[in-house]
């Protein structure tokens, strides 16, 4: 058995360059059939890099992309039976809202009733029903954002290519059209690569998320082994972390750090290490001032700096020491007002030591 039976995309060693600058180094991660995965870093990490790459659209100065098996280096973006979704759209202004979802099959010379009929089902398909004869600059930001899902398709492509799909669109349609693009893709069973800079898009339409950083893959993984445990602060401060304390761990594995001694015996790293706390934003609660015996974990107290009521919770900020700490709360019992103290009993499960 080939060792790229169990793997529909193979990426192994990429490497590419610009006028002698890496804009990707060694990169490399495997696809299962129907996965979609989430390219997820800042400007300039790379990220569209590796997509043009996997399209054919640039070439790679070493290492290999394995699709189903075959090594596609030499295939031109062409044959390669991609489809492709960008940020701006690449609408047909002239042609009917029809008539661009048709484009792509009428490349293939799609038999004019195959046409009709898979123009219909993506009609159907991304919930645009009767809009069929629409043109372009009658539909709004989202409605145009389903015809290029749908063009994108329509000719039932081995892999889909998704650069940024969603950045122009405003927050609440964002959040709104990442979960029926989640949807779309896992009814049809499609294998997807989907550009982004933002963890919570990521985290809504991933199965599995690749973070890039200076052209480096930083980690891959699901989106909750990344949330509960990032590789690395890099990793977690793009996560949106901000509660990272540097301190060291002793030979009993015990941690030094400005909040005091913690025992953290379940994880494992060299004694006398420099490394850095990570401490989630939720795993906390209140409690009454610290008795003598403290809960298992560790027991913050400080002075409320911010408090902010987000609906479902309160995203509270304390002042500890020289380290200001974020933390979201329950709404009830409601935390103390600005300038007041707080003490907060942190779940160990949401203390991390990260490289």
């Amino acid at each position: 058995m080939s060792e790229h039976a169990d793997h529909i995309l193979l990426v192994k060693n990429l490497c590419n360059c610009y006028e002698g600058t890496p804009l990707l180094q060694d990169i490399g991660f495997a696809l299962q059939q129907g996965e979609i995965l989430c390219l997820l870093g800042p400007s300039g990490s790379g990220k569209t890099t590796l997509l043009r790459l996997i399209a054919g659209l640039e070439k790679e100065d070493s290492g290999s992309i394995v699709f189903r098996g075959r090594d596609i280096s030499t295939i031109p973006p062409h044959k390669r039976n991609f489809g492709m979704m960008f940020q701006e759209y690449a609408l047909f202004p002239h042609k009917n809202v029809r008539q661009n979802i048709a484009f792509g099959l009428e490349m293939q010379h799609c038999r004019p009733d195959e046409l009709l009929h898979r123009v219909d089902a993506m009609l159907d398909l991304v919930g645009l029903q009767g809009l069929g004869h629409r043109r372009i600059n009658e539909l709004s930001g989202g409605e145009r954002q389903r015809v290029a899902l749908a063009r994108s398709l329509a000719p039932e492509p081995q892999l889909l290519l998704l650069d940024e799909p969603l950045g122009s669109l405003d927050r609440t349609l964002r959040d709104r059209l990442t979960g029926e693009i989640r949807c779309i893709l896992k009814k049809l069973g499609v294998t997807a690569i989907f550009v982004t800079h933002d963890q919570a898009e990521a985290f809504s339409v991933a199965d599995k998320i690749a973070v890039l950083h200076n052209g480096v893959l930083q980690q891959f993984g699901t989106p909750e082994s990344l949330y509960r445990r990032p590789r690395n602060a890099t990793v977690a401060a793009f996560l949106g972390f901000t509660n990272l304390i540097t301190g060291s761990l002793d030979a009993a594995a015990v941690y030094h750090c400005p909040l005091g001694r913690l025992a953290l015996e379940s994880q494992t790293t060299h004694p006398g290490a420099t490394v850095t706390l990570l401490i989630r934003p939720e795993g906390s609660q209140m409690i009454t001032p610290p008795a003598v015996t403290e809960p298992p974990g560790l027991v913050l107290s400080g002075t409320v700096t911010n408090r902010l009521f987000q609906g479902g919770s309160y995203r509270v900020t304390l002042q500890c020491a020289d380290n200001f700490l974020t933390f979201d709360l329950p709404i009830d019992p409601p935390p103390p007002e600005v300038g007041m103290g707080i003490h907060l009993a942190v779940n160990p499960a949401a203390l991390i030591l990260i490289d």
